[in-house]
């Protein structure tokens, strides 16, 4: 894999790995650059619970945020009232939302892989380029350096056919990393339902029904390498390789009287690679990245769409000017769609270029300002400022306020899809914008036994041009309306440790009103709504309890009322999971066994309209961790 270090095809938008070298310290990640914006971090013990889940797990259990999902595995996220191609879902700084859908299906993101999990809510365009209106989800990875040789094992099955395993395996000591992840997870889905679209008119009540054609299988790994010739210079590579195929679930009239036995097959291949340089306070980064996506729909090898893009990346990072920290940086991307229903043969150019400098004005008063030119090549250029101010009061020793507010202008270029799906593409769509302006307030405590912390955050977006494929004579994609969102979101942490007792409990709430201001069809009909599946309210709350070497966790997520495309009603509903886990460490090695019980209540819901969803269901998993930290 040596060529993965020098090879000039493989790219990442500036890895955010923090390195400790002993005579430079700086700190240069995209994430200092987020002033005035709301980011969220899943601690170690939620991403514990679920480490043999997806991405989907993460977000239905903890975050406020609506994900529209079936029980085949297909979730597509809702990010604060926005589409699911307004989300940019990055690896370690690489976008991976596809480029001819345009978006990422987050049941096929496995978290076993990754260390860290980010979310940031708003437009972030400045920063992370097309796709992140809504918001961005950032799955990284970070070197532990001299720990020597690790394993990790991890085993879980489960109701309805079931079954996880992963392997971790690696070697770090002061100068070098290897380290790889590999996973595999089978589900054959067949949990029984209440089929609501068929009634038995004898009985008058709606048929009991099992679910066909919804199994999924996938397979995959990710290998890291790292390699610190001397405190100034670093090298890296990662390379990420995933094999997913899953039945298309039907809907639940399809289900009952019998339908195609229609499939997916997805490959997609990531590799980021490139180095560090640090020289006095400046540190120059060059990554390079190679990403290749590909889909066969029902085995037939006529209708497959794949897409293959080479990345470029360049950033210098400054710390010491006029009192601030300086990045300006470029990325050259080129695209190379392989699409049985595109017409011509198509290859695209993207050049970006970026700057951002923070400052701390006077003590306790942040600023930033982001700016972004993204040019399309014989397209569009897109513009994405983006200026952010924090103050920190220090209310007494233990307790700090902070107070917060943004602007932001964002981008979303059009689909390969949207422009040239023969016949229906339309090559004159334009790109979607977004404006979002936010103001928000952080209030962090400490006591005697923990800390406390409480957060509010209130925003406003207009998303103009918004894209959808309606039928006009045929179906075609059209920049059809203007979009205003609006809302709250709430968010309560806290920890405390009094004897042998450690708890911990938060809860997160999100108020959203988006809402159709304007239509550019005359289309009218649904001007002044509420947009299609995306709740007013939605609530989640977690909460741990360690004793000794005993861990209860229990989380419940409300999830209210939604619109469906016939602007029929879904109706909210609560789910609460348990999990119990019991540890017992010796010495480095680590033996963790658990239980999880999901939707303890036996809810019937529906997160997209006529798709069932499982009852209650079981999980059993066993974890060996030998110097591997989970």
């Amino acid at each position: 894999m040596l060529f993965i270090f020098l090879s000039c095809t493989f790219w990442a938008q500036v890895l955010d790995t923090n390195i400790v070298l002993s005579p430079v310290k700086i700190t240069a990640n995209k994430e200092i650059f987020l002033v005035g914006s709301k980011l969220e971090k899943l601690d170690t013990l939620q991403l514990k619970s679920i480490s043999s889940g997806s991405l989907n797990d993460a977000i239905k259990n903890y975050l406020p945020i609506y994900v529209k999902s079936n029980a085949g595995g297909l979730s597509t996220i809702r990010f604060r009232g926005t589409s699911a191609e307004h989300t940019a879902i990055l690896f370690n700084g690489i976008n991976i939302n596809s480029l001819t859908l345009g978006q990422s299906n987050i049941s096929s993101i496995p978290l076993f892989i990754f260390d860290k999990l980010k979310i940031q809510y708003g437009s972030s365009a400045s920063l992370y380029g097309s796709d992140a209106i809504g918001g961005s989800i950032q799955l990284e990875n970070t070197p532990r350096w001299d720990k020597g040789i690790s394993l990790g094992l991890e085993q879980y099955f489960g109701s309805f056919g079931s079954l996880f395993s992963g392997v971790k395996a690696g070697y770090s000591d002061k100068k070098r990393i290897f380290h790889l992840k590999i996973y595999r997870n089978l589900i054959d889905n067949d949990f029984p339902f209440i089929n609501t679209a068929v009634k038995d008119f004898d009985s008058n009540k709606f048929v009991k029904d099992t679910t066909k054609n919804s199994s999924q299988k996938s397979f995959g790994f990710l290998e890291e390498m790292y390699y610190k010739y001397s405190d100034k210079l670093f090298f890296y590579s990662k390379i990420w390789y995933d094999n997913n195929c899953r039945q298309i679930q039907p809907n639940m009239s399809a289900n009952y009287y019998g339908g195609d036995n229609a499939k997916i097959e997805n490959k997609h291949l990531r590799a980021i690679s490139g180095f560090k340089y640090y020289k006095g306070m400046g540190k120059f980064t060059m990554d390079f990245g190679y990403v290749y996506d590909y889909q066969k729909y029902n085995q037939n090898k006529n209708q497959i769409i794949s897409t293959t893009s080479f990345i470029t990346n360049l950033n210098y990072y400054y710390t010491k000017l006029w009192g601030g920290i300086l990045n300006i940086g470029m990325l050259y991307k080129y695209i190379k769609p392989d699409v049985y229903a595109y017409k011509n043969d198509i290859k695209e150019d993207r050049i970006d270029v970026f700057g951002s400098y923070k400052k701390m004005v006077i003590p306790g008063f942040e600023a930033i300002i982001n700016l972004r030119e993204s040019i399309v090549v014989d397209y569009k250029k897109n513009h994405a400022p983006s200026v952010g101010l924090n103050y920190v009061m220090n209310l007494n020793k233990s307790r700090k306020l902070i107070l917060k507010t943004s602007v932001s202008k964002s981008y979303k270029i059009p689909t390969f899809n949207q422009r040239f799906w023969y016949p229906n593409g339309n090559t004159n769509i334009l790109p979607e914008t977004g404006f979002n302006y936010e103001f928000g307030a952080n209030l962090l405590s400490k006591f005697v036994f923990g800390n406390f912390n409480f957060s509010i955050n209130a925003y406003q977006m207009i998303v103009d041009n918004w894209i959808q494929w309606i039928n006009l004579d045929t179906w075609r994609p059209v920049n059809l309306k203007q979009v205003k969102n609006s809302g709250i979101e709430i968010s309560l942490n806290t920890k405390w440790s009094i004897n042998k007792f450690d708890y911990q409990t938060g809860f997160n709430y999100s108020f959203t009103r988006a809402k159709e201001v304007k239509s550019y069809q005359n289309i009218n009909s649904s001007i002044g709504k509420q947009l299609i599946y995306t709740p007013v309210n939605i609530a989640k709350f977690f909460s741990s309890i360690k004793f000794e070497s005993w861990i209860i966790q229990t989380n419940i997520a409300y999830t209210g009322d939604r619109y469906t495309e016939t602007y029929k009603v879904l109706n909210r509903y609560w789910l609460w999971n348990i999990h119990l886990d019991k540890n017992i460490l010796m010495s480095n090695h680590a033996i963790n066994i658990g239980v999880s019980i999901n939707n303890i209540l036996n809810k019937t819901y529906q997160n997209w309209e006529y798709y069932a969803m499982p009852g209650r269901n079981f999980k059993f998993n066993l974890k060996y961790n030998f110097n591997e930290e989970e």
